[in-house]
């Protein structure tokens, strides 16, 4: 895949999707770090991998909530 991808979360999230590979080209020729950003986009394009191969849950579309009902006298 290649469409401008700067960020090792945006390669993350292709390969979540099924993307084969990643193009990273730009994003590494102009990181301040090289060698640190080369692991981090490696590190994403592996989980990216592994999140799609275990098949991920549904992801909810409504906005956060609490999930521990001591927190509602904080709206009160």
């Amino acid at each position: 895949m290649d469409a401008g991808i700067g960020r090792p979360s945006q390669a993350c999230e292709a390969m979540e999707i099924g993307a084969a590979a990643i193009m990273a080209n730009t994003a590494l020729a102009t990181a301040g770090d090289l060698p640190l950003m080369a692991a981090a986009f490696k590190a994403a394009i592996e989980a990216g991998r592994m999140a799609y191969l275990a098949k991920p849950g549904r992801v909810l579309t409504r906005g956060a909530s609490a999930s521990d009902p001591l927190t509602g006298f904080l709206r009160n």
